[in-house]
């Protein structure tokens, strides 16, 4: 805190921690005029001890006393115990009342006695008071400086009549004492206010409010900040207004000082920023960005390209589970999103939201948003499956850091003043700055600034424009207020307000130029971040392939992405403030679009379209899978309809072309089911007549020959309708299949169709169910027909097992045929592959292993004793 420095109201107590205020404050500390000191802060039995730890060099120059000097001491040992009992008694009020208060004394110290207006501050760690800082005036010049209270009055009231905010100081009964330019332009009046009351001025429910506020200020002696909106005679007009007692000599409350400022421009700016933050998250909730899909009853996962990329991974590096999730997440965040998720699935919110950090894989920290809702629940309400979205939302967070933490460094620098006023005397060609405008351009008050150095101080580009304001205000007498660049002395650039006007003698003539410095850089880094996340949502919005749109309730169309105006043969920029009609080339396209609009806008519900047609710019009909959801626009609460299109057209054309190959296959089926078979059975037929006819045993023997093909033959064609009903299975859904029915049929049928086979059962098959569907009896007939027709033995032996355990059964089938090869056991279930030694078309197996991967299960070969193999197919249990 430096010369001129004014406490800005409020809480003045100081919280520690933070290593950019902590910074800010040594620099403030080491830099300042006035004397600056730290004192700690004991307590013990109810008495405080005070003890010095540091003073800056102004103090030490002041007072003759060095910082070792100081350091350790007390009051009383420093300063005597008269002195030093008035100095602990003050330190003890700060701490009592835990804020900043204000005194004069007179001290003692090395080199003299001198007067000093004090400032205590108390600074709290956890509640507690644990240090006092204090700023220390030497006032005895101040007397001197009486004599120049005329000149410094002049300066005051130039600063203040030229000021854009609104200031006016009033006396306890509500009569002004005082109204600048901007205050009179704010009422509307022409005379000067002075003597005047509210009552006179405004209409009554105007003056009771205001006169309320200040009795509020007077009676509870404190300041109020209001934001309200004025009528003035350009509009409306919002205003920040505040309020603070005015005391006299003695601390008494002598009247209300209020600035009032316009906040108009900044909260439309606000408003304009909220709606494109609203459009960004609407249109990309629909995109499905970072997509996930959790299927809550097994915990399993699903997560699209993107949601791994935004973490550095391919979607192949991350597991199909909640835990590849929670395993990233950062520790300090998993317990408020495990808390907002189970909130919302217990049906508390309509969302599930949250930001948390997760980790990427390079080891680092990312900002994520999350967005997601349960899409499945059962009878009772408990939530099946839930999909949501993932957004990067890192850069954004970095740069609420950094504003946040530039904002902290503002608010306390200004603290003390940001309005600083220049003087320039043209008869004497001297150049007077405040001491606000030499910490705006960090120039330490002790040098003494010239005309030409300080032009210097403008950003090289900003030079010509001050440079001919300020020829015309000391040629002409033409003011000027500019917002302009300068370059601070360590290299800063800075957004100043500059304004400049002329002051003449009694005989009119321009003898000099008074103005004022205002540091801007805050608001234009603001403008300039809202242009900035203006221009980026756009891009985000236009990166998005499928048509985002905002239509109102006439058709005009409010935001239209680049996938929309390309479709339409247009630009964005052509497209939006058009209405639908102008801008679709198909007109039936606009009426049933037109109608879907207006049905979301007048139900509030979302819609979705699964299927609509769109004639493009250039002539093609494309077809559209689209959700349009009600929409608020921000500026004027009207209602309007947000959708989001998917270009389905390639999908439904593949869907047409599966649907063609399927009726085909079917056909298929139908011929080998129905004609081949009938027509084996009449080969069969006959040949077992021919076969009774013939009398010599070579043609009885080529008989059976054709008989045995036939049948096989036969269940070629079974094997190949198998094949067939797995291939046209569409969304089939596996049920529970009663295990000992489905193996019991399918035994007693090999029984009867196998004239050189014996089937027999050891032990008893289990009475249980299992998760498969109809054609579980494919499995076990292919299953035990390989263990026939594979069978080198003139009798095929072959034992059927089965065993369950809580949570799988697994049925054995054993044959005493010629074996399987360890090499050849993984290859057995493979497309095409035949037994050894054996005929047949190698698709059994092949259609067996198919079918058990589909329920979730497992097949393989094991060595039968003494010779032949193992078949054992492992099923989960439905129950």
């Amino acid at each position: 805190m430096g010369k001129g420095s004014q406490s800005t109201g409020g809480d003045d107590r100081l919280e520690a921690g933070g290593k950019g205020v902590e910074s800010a404050y040594e620099a403030m500390f080491r830099e300042a005029d006035d004397a600056i000191f730290l004192v700690d802060v004991a307590q013990a039995g109810g008495e405080y001890e005070f003890t010095f730890k540091q003073n800056n060099a102004a103090y030490q120059r002041q007072t003759g006393l060095s910082e070792d000097a100081m350091f350790g001491e007390t009051p009383r040992e420093l300063l005597g115990d008269e002195q030093g009992a008035a100095v602990e008694a003050n330190y003890r009020r700060c701490v009592e009342e835990g804020a900043t208060i204000e005194y004069e004394e007179r001290l003692e110290f090395p080199d003299g006695t001198s007067d000093w207006q004090t400032k205590l501050t108390p600074v709290t760690n956890g509640g507690e008071v644990t240090q006092i800082v204090g700023i220390a005036r030497d006032i005895t010049e101040q007397k001197e400086r009486e004599r120049e209270h005329r000149r410094t009055h002049r300066r005051f009231q130039t600063v203040l009549e030229t000021m854009d905010a609104a200031v006016f100081l009033k006396d306890t009964e509500g009569r002004y004492l005082l109204a600048n330019q901007a205050c009179r332009d704010l009422f509307d009046i022409d005379e000067d206010p002075i003597g005047m009351t509210d009552e006179e001025i405004f209409p009554e429910a105007t003056a009771a409010r205001a006169r309320s506020d200040d009795r509020r200020v007077v009676e509870e002696d404190e300041l109020i900040e209001l934001e309200e909106t004025v009528p003035t005679p350009a509009g409306e007009s919002v205003r920040l207004t505040r309020k603070s007692p005015v005391y006299d000599e003695d601390g008494g409350i002598r009247g209300v000082c209020g600035v009032s400022t316009d906040i108009t421009e900044q909260r439309e700016r606000e408003r304009a920023l909220q709606q494109i933050k609203d459009r960004l998250e609407l249109a990309v909730e629909g995109a499905q960005i970072g997509v996930w899909d959790w299927d809550m009853s097994t915990d399993e996962v699903e997560f699209n390209d993107q949601w791994a990329e935004m973490l550095g991974h391919s979607v192949d590096e991350i597991e199909p589970h909640l835990d590849a999730w929670e395993r990233r997440v950062h520790p300090d965040d998993l317990g408020t999103a495990e808390e907002a998720l189970s909130s919302h699935m217990a049906g508390e919110s309509e969302f599930y939201e949250v930001e948390h950090r997760m980790r990427t894989a390079a080891d680092e920290w990312k900002w994520i948003r999350s967005v997601g809702k349960a899409v499945e629940r059962d009878e009772s309400g408990e939530a099946l499956r839930a999909v949501g979205i993932h957004i990067d939302i890192d850069e954004q967070k970095r740069r609420e850091t950094e504003l946040r933490r530039t904002r902290q460094v503002i608010e306390r620098t200004q603290q003390s003043a940001s309005i600083g006023w220049w003087e320039l005397d043209l008869l004497k060609d001297e150049l007077t700055w405040s001491d606000e405008v030499y910490r705006i351009h960090e120039v330490p008050t002790s040098e003494s600034v010239e005309l030409a150095d300080g032009i210097e101080f403008y950003h090289p580009d900003d030079r010509k424009t001050i440079g001919a304001a300020f020829d015309r205000l000391t040629e002409s007498g033409e003011s000027y207020d500019l917002e302009l660049r300068i370059v601070t002395r360590t290299g800063q650039t800075r957004w100043i307000r500059t304004v400049g006007d002329p002051q003449y003698d009694e005989s009119g003539e321009l003898v000099g130029a008074l103005g004022l410095v205002q540091d801007i850089t805050e608001r234009k880094e603001y403008e300039q971040t809202i242009e900035s996340t203006r221009e980026e949502l756009r891009k985000i919005i236009d990166l998005v392939p499928d048509l985002v749109f905002v239509k109102d309730r006439e058709g005009e169309y409010l935001l239209a992405n680049e996938a929309t105006a390309s479709a339409y043969g247009r630009t964005p920029a052509d497209v939006e403030g058009k209405t639908e009609g102008e801008i679709i080339p198909e007109v039936d396209d606009s009426a049933e679009f037109r109608q879907d609009d207006l049905e979301v806008i007048e139900s509030g519900e979302p819609k979705t379209v699964g299927e609509e047609t769109l004639t493009t710019a250039a002539g093609e009909t494309r077809i559209l899978q689209t959700t349009k959801i009600p929409y608020e626009v921000a500026e004027t609460s009207d209602d309007a309809v947000l959708g989001y299109a998917r270009d389905v057209t390639e999908l439904k054309r593949y869907e047409r072309t599966l649907e063609e190959q399927r009726d085909t296959l079917m056909l298929l089926n139908q011929v080998v089911r129905h004609d081949i078979r009938n027509q084996l059975m009449v080969v069969e037929s006959y040949t077992e007549l021919l076969e009774d006819s013939l009398t010599d045993e070579e043609s009885r023997t080529y008989a059976r020959t054709v008989i045995e093909a036939a049948k096989q033959a036969a269940d070629i064609t079974e094997t190949a309708k198998d094949v067939t009903d797995v291939l046209l299975q569409v969304g089939v859904e596996q049920t529970p299949m009663a295990l000992r029915t489905e193996l019991d049929r399918q035994i007693e049928q090999v029984r009867a169709d196998q004239d050189r086979a014996t089937v027999a059962v050891e032990g008893v098959i289990p009475d249980v169910s299992v998760m498969a569907d109809d054609l579980l009896e494919a499995v076990f007939r292919n299953l035990l027909t390989n263990a026939v027709v594979h069978n080198d033995k003139e009798v095929a032996e072959v034992t059927v097992s089965a065993e369950a355990t809580d949570d799988v059964v697994r049925v054995s089938v054993a044959d005493n045929g010629p074996g399987i090869d360890d090499d050849h056991k993984e290859e057995i279930f493979q497309e095409g592959e035949k037994g050894l030694e054996t005929g047949g078309t190698g698709i059994g197996l092949y259609l067996v292993k198919t079918l058990v991967d589909k329920y979730d299960g497992d097949v393989w070969v094991e060595d039968n004793e003494p010779t032949g193999s193992v078949f054992v197919v492992e099923l989960r249990r439905a129950d």
